[in-house]
Formats: C-alpha cells, structure tokens, sequence
C-alpha cells in the first residue's frame, strides 16, 4: 500500500472538499492517472468538476506537480507511477502578462 500525500494549492473547491492536505492510499504500481480517479471516485461530483473537463480528462487550468519535479505534462500522467511517501500537488495554472 502506497501512502500519497496529496496537496492543493489555488483550488479553493478542491481544497472544501479534499481540505488543504490529505493522505490517500493507493496500490503498488499505481500511476499518477491513477491518483487522479480515485480522488474523483473517493470525494465525488465536486472533485471531478474541478479536476476533470466534459470529456473526463484533467482540466487544462490544473496542473500537477510531484514531488519537487515539477509540472508533470497530462500526457506523462498515466506512465508516471507513484512511489511510498510521494507529495502530489494539484495547482491552478496562473497565466499574466
């Protein structure tokens, strides 16, 4: 059982619902796509209308960070698998000029 900190940053109706920082449990081999079904499984309509669009993917406005890596590409979301300890972090994608 993998133990994956998962944190929200700029998501204020992800963090009502998941709150600030939260543990989720995930089995051995899991992806980061993975992760990102079972929050929406796990807390629900609320979480799926922030993290996903209409066709069931991750929002273009959410980014997700692991670790101390960086932005992890959407398309790297399915082959990036977790590890014991992980910290994912899901954050708005600030854009200005």
């Amino acid at each position: 059982m993998l133990k994956i900190e998962v944190e929200t940053i700029g998501l204020p109706a992800l963090s009502a619902v998941l709150g600030k920082t939260v543990r989720v449990d995930m089995e051995g081999g899991a992806s980061l796509g993975d992760l990102v079904d079972r929050i929406t499984r796990r807390f629900g309509p609320e979480a799926r209308q922030v993290l996903l669009d209409r066709d069931g993917r991750l929002d273009l406005t959410v980014q997700v960070m692991l670790n101390d890596e960086g932005f992890i590409p959407r398309d790297d979301l399915s082959g990036r698998l977790l590890k014991d300890g992980d910290r994912v972090r899901f954050m708005l994608l600030v854009c200005g000029g």
